[in-house]
């Protein structure tokens, strides 16, 4: 790479100066547009001088030193106004303010003393032009200062063709390229080419056109537009399309020649080859980018400490978080230290005031306490690289966040442990891939009734395992696999409890702990015995199963009436018992009400209304009517609870259906009412046998055994009655089977002959059956049933009567009885005769017929019996 500044006598003085003592630093830190304009400024043919910095340091080329004459080299890094002392006035520096301001200026006519070569002062005049050079950011950094001296036009004219020789001279030797533009730069008069293009004169477009890439044409064009407008200079860094096709920088630097009269006559200039700088530059550039978004994106800072010089320089991150205005110049270490804690201050002493090892790093948090970052905390991290250990460079950054969310997460740790500590429940932690436990909390002994020693030794999850009661672990390991996927997880499970090897219902709830990388690593978990509030659900649910059993099996309807929002439930059972399909209809006090049967809803609604004052508990039983007309009777019992104010807010109730009670009921008080009549007429029958039996009887035995006779009639009778139903009646043949069973006479000689099943009219069985027992009394003791070779014959039939009504026709023919003789008293003349003749037909409306023949008697009986009596 070609040495900066090229070759001459001032670009070796330039090079070999100690620039490190004077504000610009050494040459090696220099940016590059100072190191470019030097370039122009040397290879100028005429006196030039390049004033840069805040103190305007001279740098000058070699047309420059016939002016300087015995204030060379002495010029060389000094300020102008100190160099140039006897002529910097007013005027001088009013100009050069000017030029600070970003303008171009001239002073002409300008006299300078030069001493000759024989030792005299000369008076000479010069035009002077300065022109603003701007740095990488825009800002005017310095001024290059061109002289033209105009003592002798023609002096000036010889000097200018020998500047042009000598350039002509350094391009052909150099690494320059030298060009002349016409005034306007419409015209490129000469380029002597060096290396990157060949000599060429051209209009400007076309060179432009030819040589300048399309994207850096642009750029070209406005700096030409900005140099004329001044006129100043002219500098642009861009790109050239080589001829052999590949593309370099170049460095063009123009100034315009002003002819005597002070007009621009023609622009003279260099191109310098950057390719190789600007190709460095760019990686340094990119590398300091990188830097930088490094830097910026961690929000770092760089420092760098001299320890010997006890200095410290940084960059504007680092000023800004320790709360400093920035600066480039090297700071005291003291100033950096003073904002640190105590803590912090003793750490930092105590590293730095010991032997430093080559490559030894500094690694520290410390708090800064004071300015406008007090209370933050910089991560500080360094190390002495290379021999000198005196010198430490490193980055810091703040961790203030870091601190807090690392204090934060330990209180929080710290509370989790407590919290597990005290937790009745097991809390713990398992590694997803292993399944063994990472973190147990003392409730785990409590639970599975081992310690944590025990807990944590060996195949963690299998020794876990087998506590479990085999048919539950299958559920286990899927809701663990559940786990491991991503998922939630609860399962309840038995184990056997290792202390007293009882079973205990445990509840685990597991979820899953993701890495960064969203992938599951851990499983947290908290397990709790639930051993005594599952069986009392199990309790409960038994008693719910009950409760539900005997309000269906009672057909029992609830309800639960919300008040205040008028809203109601009602059970499956309700539904039905007031004849609604399950669900037909909204639930509400007025669905209620609209079955409720119309004599009934006054009295329903004024006990509800009682009921919601407050003054006693609902009550009542009413009917109701279903939509197929049938009138169901209801018995209701409910409270209504009360908040504070005594408003009623809530109702709950039951409801049953009493139908067949009721119906129970009223059947009941007519069968008393039944039972008080025959109990009546009973009496009365049996004191019309007592009185009969003893008109007949000729002493008390015999009294006693007629009148006990009748009473055992009487009683088979009743024993009938009391054994029927409802709706179920005393048949014929039933009484007949009776009071044949009772008799003594000879069963073989009774015939019976007629259809079973004849229903009587429960109002004529005991009359009937009175008939009846004195026939067969009176065949055992005169009749068939008492005499040898007598026979009885019992015939029925049923046929209805003139009115459809049905009626029973009993035939009672005896045969084979050795009859009296003529004129003694009649057989049968007494009671029996008396009760069927008489008692039959007043009683019963009975049509009887009584006949004593040859050889027995006769009798006919026809009463009506029940519609039913055909069944």
């Amino acid at each position: 790479m070609t040495r900066p500044f090229g070759t001459g006598d001032m670009a070796d003085r330039i090079r070999a100066f100690d620039w490190s003592a004077t504000a610009l630093g050494a040459i090696g830190g220099w940016p590059s547009e100072l190191v470019t304009t030097v370039e122009t400024m040397l290879a100028m043919p005429r006196p030039a001088t390049l004033l840069w910095g805040d103190t305007l340091l001279q740098l000058y080329n070699d047309a420059y030193v016939e002016i300087a004459r015995e204030r060379h080299p002495a010029l060389l890094g000094t300020p102008v106004a100190e160099g140039w002392s006897d002529i910097y006035d007013q005027a001088v520096a009013e100009r050069l303010a000017t030029v600070r301001a970003g303008q171009a200026v001239s002073l002409t006519g300008r006299e300078v003393a030069v001493r000759a070569a024989d030792g005299r002062f000369e008076r000479r005049t010069f035009d002077i032009i300065w022109l603003p050079v701007r740095d990488a950011r825009g800002v005017v950094a310095g001024a290059l200062q061109q002289l033209v001296e105009v003592t002798d036009h023609r002096r000036a004219t010889a000097q200018l063709r020998d500047s042009e020789a000598q350039l002509r001279m350094m391009a052909t030797t150099g690494s320059h390229m030298l060009f002349r533009m016409s005034a306007d730069w419409h015209q490129l008069l000469r380029l002597d080419g060096r290396g990157m293009l060949p000599d060429v004169a051209t209009p400007i477009d076309d060179w432009v056109e030819r040589f300048i890439p399309h994207e850096d044409r642009g750029a070209v064009f406005a700096a030409i537009a900005a140099a004329l407008d001044g006129p100043g200079m002219f500098e642009l860094e861009h790109r050239v399309r080589c001829p052999d096709g590949t593309i370099g920088w170049v460095a063009s630097r123009a100034l315009p020649v002003l002819d005597a009269a002070g007009r621009v006559a023609e622009w003279f200039g260099t191109g310098i080859d950057i390719t190789a700088r600007r190709t460095a530059a760019e990686v340094v550039r990119r590398s300091e980018e990188l830097r930088r978004i490094a830097l910026d994106g961690g929000g770092m800072g760089a420092w760098r400490v001299d320890l010997a010089a006890r200095e410290v320089r940084g960059d504007a991150r680092f000023f800004a978080l320790l709360g400093m205005p920035p600066g480039d110049a090297p700071q005291p270490a003291a100033d950096f230290l003073d904002r640190l804690s105590p803590q912090a201050r003793e750490t930092v002493n105590r590293f730095v005031t010991r032997r430093i090892l080559p490559g030894e790093e500094f690694d520290g948090e410390l708090e800064v306490v004071a300015g406008a970052t007090a209370g933050c905390w910089l991560r500080w991290r360094g190390r002495a690289d290379g021999p000198d250990t005196r010198i430490l460079h490193g980055v810091v950054f703040e961790v203030t966040g870091q601190r807090e969310a690392t204090e934060r997460l330990r209180e929080r740790e710290e509370l989790l442990r407590l919290f597990g500590d005290a937790s009745r429940d097991a809390l713990w932690i398992r590694d997803a891939g292993t399944l063994h436990w990472r973190y147990v909390t003392p409730a785990f002994r409590t639970i599975y009734g081992q310690p944590r020693r025990v807990v944590l030794s060996g195949d963690h999850y299998r020794n876990w395992l087998a506590l479990i009661v085999p048919e539950d672990r299958a559920a286990v390991e899927a809701a663990i696999a559940r786990v491991r996927g991503g998922e939630h997880v609860t399962v309840d499970y038995r184990i056997r409890y290792a202390p007293d090897a009882t079973t205990r219902w445990l509840r685990t709830t597991e979820f899953p702990i993701r890495d960064a990388g969203g992938q599951v690593v851990l499983i947290g978990g908290i397990t709790a015995d639930i051993t005594v509030s599952r069986h009392a659900r199990e309790a409960l649910t038994r008693s719910e199963e009950r409760l539900r059993s005997a309000v269906e099996i009672g057909r029992i309807g609830l309800w639960d009436w919300n008040v205040a929002g008028d809203e109601v439930h009602w059970s499956a059972e309700h539904f039905q018992l007031q004849g609604y399909p399950v669900g037909a209809v909204e639930p509400s006090y007025a669905a209620w009400l609209a079955r409720v049967h119309p004599d009934d809803r006054a009295e329903a609604e004024t006990r509800m209304a009682e009921a919601m004052r407050g003054g006693r508990p609902y009550a009542q039983e009413f009917r109701v009517v279903h939509p197929d007309g049938a009138i169901r009777w209801h018995s209701a019992r409910g409270r209504f609870f009360f908040d504070e104010a005594a408003q009623p807010v809530r109702m709950v109730g039951a409801i049953i259906d009493v139908t067949e009670r009721r119906v129970w009921a009223e059947r009941q008080q007519v069968l008393i009412a039944e039972l008080q009549h025959r109990t009546r007429n009973l009496i009365g029958v049996v004191q019309a046998l007592a009185d009969k039996s003893a008109r007949s009887s000729r002493d008390v035995p015999e009294f006693q055994q007629r009148f006990g006779d009748r009473l055992q009639a009487l009683v088979r009778v009743q024993a009938l009655l009391s054994r029927l139903s409802d709706d179920d009646r005393v048949t014929f043949d039933d009484l007949l089977d009776a009071e044949m069973a009772a008799l003594d006479g000879e069963a073989a000689a009774v015939v019976l002959d007629g259809p079973k099943g004849v229903r009587l009219r429960s109002s004529t069985v005991q009359t009937l059956a009175m008939a009846l027992h004195e026939l067969a009394t009176n065949a055992v003791k005169y009749g068939a049933l008492g005499a040898a070779g007598g026979r009885l014959s019992i015939s029925w039939t049923v046929a209805p009567g003139e009115d459809g009504t049905p009626w029973l026709h009993i035939d009672w023919h005896e045969t084979g009885v050795a009859m009296p003789p003529a004129g003694t008293a009649p057989l049968g003349s007494g009671e029996g005769r008396e009760l069927i003749e008489r008692a039959l037909p007043y009683q019963l409306g009975a049509q009887t017929s009584f006949a004593l023949g040859a050889d027995g008697v006769r009798c006919r009986i026809a009463i009506p019996v029940s519609r039913r009596a055909a069944a």
